[in-house]
């Protein structure tokens, strides 16, 4: 049952100072969830849920410190528990973009390609704090700029991100600002399981509303070319084993749902055309409540554009002039039905 609690906001110091700033913990809550968001990686670090009819469960993967999501990244074996990713989500081929009549080369960080933004990126930075209220909902903000972060991108950025903490559901708004030319792509890159991060992903039915989907070289690059799908919803289950693509979402329902083995549900949604789905990845620590992970504990639902959108003229345009920004939305929906 649920734990009738006012909505509230608590802002734990966690003694260090990383990147000009306090590390923070911030704990949103309500009398049906509460979440944890770190302020390195901007990360959702706990997603815990208590509805009627239903054992409590935290429903994202996760570490038990913050140092332990720095460690990973300073040993280059991140799986982005949780966090921002960007600039730029996703795969980028060759590392290089078109950029003003030239190209723009960025430092390669899996093989010969960027990944999630390189090596310096939103997800092992430590974002500030701009603001947090209780009510009418629980809410906190975090702020980062990439040149002052010393990111890696052409140009300067600012992005926002809003954790919303509501009864039924959580909506996370990633706002970026284009100081000057530049580019973005970010997502919120949390791995769920509808029965609780302890259990597997494979007890849980999995589905993505979507017309098609991206064709892939064998480096997992985007050919150009989109694959259709005939059914709809897509059913993920028999497809978990090296899943990595990115699904072209419909418009005109929710994106995606998960649903736990006792009938607990997840339901997705964003303003985002594209959906990568990944299942899988070599995890190098413990996680919360001293659980081994394994490929199979968890599903990533990373709402971007197109990944190596820059590289294709039949993708998204991911370019912002000075002045312009981008929104991503993301809304998780736990009303049980």
């Amino acid at each position: 049952m649920a734990n009738f609690k006012q909505p509230h906001v608590k802002i734990k110091k966690k003694g260090s100072k990383l990147d000009s700033f306090e590390v923070l913990e911030c704990q949103l809550s309500n009398s049906t969830a509460s979440i944890n968001v770190l302020s390195f990686g901007c990360t959702l670090q706990q997603f815990k849920i208590s509805v009627p009819k239903y054992l409590q469960r935290d429903v994202v993967l996760g570490y038990s410190s913050w140092k332990d999501y720095k460690e990973v990244f300073d040993r280059q074996h991140s799986v982005f528990f949780g966090a921002i990713v960007g600039p730029i989500a996703g795969r980028i081929s060759n590392a290089r973009i078109p950029w003003k009549n030239e190209t723009f080369e960025f430092e390669a960080n899996e093989a010969e390609h960027l990944l999630h933004g390189g090596k310096r990126n939103f997800s092992n930075a430590n974002w500030q704090l701009i603001y947090f209220e209780s009510l009418p909902f629980p809410r906190v903000i975090f702020g980062i700029n990439s040149k002052k972060s010393n990111i890696h991108l052409p140009g300067e950025l600012y992005c926002e991100v809003t954790y919303t903490l509501l009864e039924k559901s959580l909506i996370i708004n990633i706002e970026s600002t284009a100081l000057e030319d530049t580019l973005c792509n970010p997502t919120q890159h949390s791995y769920f399981n509808p029965g609780g991060h302890a259990t597997s992903i494979l007890e849980a039915h999995s589905s993505v509303y979507a017309s098609g989907v991206l064709d892939l070289n064998t480096d997992k690059t985007p050919t150009g070319s989109i694959k259709k799908i005939s059914s709809a919803p897509f059913k993920l289950n028999s497809h978990y084993t090296n899943l990595d693509q990115a699904f072209v979402l419909s418009t005109d329902r929710q994106q995606a749902s998960l649903v736990a083995q006792d009938g607990f549900q997840l339901r997705f949604s964003t303003n985002q055309p594209t959906l990568q789905v990944y299942v899988g990845g070599k995890n190098p620590k413990v996680g919360k409540e001293n659980v081994v992970y394994n490929e199979f504990s968890g599903i990533c639902l990373e709402q971007q554009a197109e990944p190596d959108a820059p590289n294709h003229d039949n993708f998204s345009d991911i370019y912002l002039q000075k002045g312009q920004k981008k929104t991503n939305v993301f809304i998780i929906d736990f009303e049980q039905t």
